[in-house]
């Protein structure tokens, strides 16, 4: 074997190796089930950090930032708060951020907008339909916290969550939440569970 390589034959194995392994962890961060206290969002902010003299952030690394200062105010033990203007959910564990979401909230007009106020969670329910004057939709999940206004899943929206099509093509009221994060935030949502829609 020529010098170079016998000295360096444990980098051609461990570096192989340690590539591996980072991306496994690294990947588990984002696509784990189990929404702990600061795991991906912590994760997100620590990597879309840019250096001293660099570009500012990009608007995926502000919004990191964002969603990771989100819960910053809450002096509860746990909270959900939904932005209709910015189209986004974030579940709060005391002033952590556990994870964030897109979302579609109601239509922009009088009879289907999203109310805006603070109320608890009163029902968690699985695999029931909505009803209403002129729909019947089924939902995996559906955590109602005012009147019938609640969070579930929407499998039959065309749009992307977050987007500003919501004014026109948004739920009658409810908080379209995307299908892998509502299981996460029926999982993570107890009855009692305060929830604050704002403006």
């Amino acid at each position: 074997m020529p010098t170079s390589l016998r000295d360096y034959w444990w980098a051609i194995l461990i570096v192989p190796v340690a590539v591996v392994v980072t991306a496994i962890l690294v990947t588990g961060l984002f696509t784990g089930s189990d929404p702990s206290p600061g795991s991906a969002v912590a994760a997100a902010v620590t990597s879309s950090a840019p250096a001293p003299g660099s570009e500012a952030p990009t608007s995926s690394a502000r919004t990191a930032v964002e969603d990771a200062v989100a819960c910053a105010g809450n002096t509860g033990t746990r909270l959900v708060t939904v932005s209709i203007s910015e189209q986004r959910m974030w579940m709060c564990q005391g002033t952590r951020t556990v994870s964030a979401s897109p979302v579609t909230t109601g239509i922009d007009n009088a009879a289907d907008r999203t109310p805006t106020g603070t109320w608890k969670v009163v029902a968690r329910e699985t695999d029931r339909f909505l009803v209403g004057p002129d729909y019947r939709v089924h939902v995996d999940y559906f955590l109602p916290f005012f009147d019938d206004y609640g969070f579930h899943d929407s499998p039959w929206q065309k749009f992307p969550y977050g987007s500003q099509d919501y004014r026109t093509g948004g739920s009658r009221g409810c908080i379209h939440v995307p299908g892998p994060e509502m299981a996460a935030l029926y999982r993570w949502a107890a009855v009692g569970t305060t929830v604050t829609v704002r403006a």
